[in-house]
């Protein structure tokens, strides 16, 4: 690689927070810089030439490396914001589930069994490829699974009641559809997730090059 094309890496890298990031997106931009690089030297410009060219196209150092880390920084926020959410409402209904206090309209037992199944599948389907965008792939079927099974079950248990007792049964018909609901709306946030998390193809630069 050509000496001004290294030096544009140096001052780029040194505006890209977390050292991670840095080396990972150094090797991206290394990549895409002698791609352009070499296209240029085959249109017949001089080695000089063909770098200045690069670094021109690739733009301001210091800007690019600002962009790489707050495009980077944006997916770890929406990832720290919902993983906080999960364990607030998991805590929350844990404590109603200890309690003993049955509160129909979050049936906590429900959902726990629901966010329960749905992480053991992701993390079995995933195997020895586990990733972030890979688990929460699988755990966006894996909630329609669960939710559907349990909410099967709980069908299965209101046609026990109403052969029996009356009184229980709208509970029971309110457990079945929330569980149900609990199994949408993980699938849905699962999905959500899947979509801000980068392919690996992708990678960390991809859509801040021109």
């Amino acid at each position: 690689m050509h000496k001004y094309m290294t030096d544009y890496l140096d001052e780029t890298c040194k505006a890209i927070r977390g050292r991670e990031l840095r080396q990972t997106a150094r090797g991206e931009l290394a990549d895409h810089m002698r791609e352009r690089y070499g296209d240029l030297i085959q249109e017949g410009l001089e080695a000089e030439a063909a770098a200045l060219e690069t670094i021109k196209r690739m733009g301001e150092p210091e800007l690019l490396g600002q962009r790489i880390t707050k495009a980077n920084r944006s997916l770890r926020k929406t990832l720290i914001a919902l993983g906080s959410l999960a364990l607030f409402i998991l805590s929350f209904l844990f404590t109603i589930l200890l309690s003993g206090e049955p509160i129909w309209y979050l049936d906590a037992a429900s959902f726990v069994a629901v966010g329960g199944l749905s992480t053991a599948y992701g993390i079995l389907c995933c195997g020895r490829n586990l990733s972030l965008r890979n688990f929460f792939k699988h755990v966006k079927t894996g909630a329609l699974y669960a939710g559907g099974i349990s909410t099967l079950i709980g069908f299965i248990a209101i046609l026990q009641i109403m052969a029996v007792d009356l009184s229980h049964l709208g509970s029971a018909v309110a457990t079945a559809i929330i569980t149900l609901i609990y199994g949408l709306a993980l699938s849905a946030a699962a999905r959500i997730a899947e979509s801000r998390l980068p392919a690996p193809e992708d990678g960390v630069v991809k859509g801040l090059l021109e």
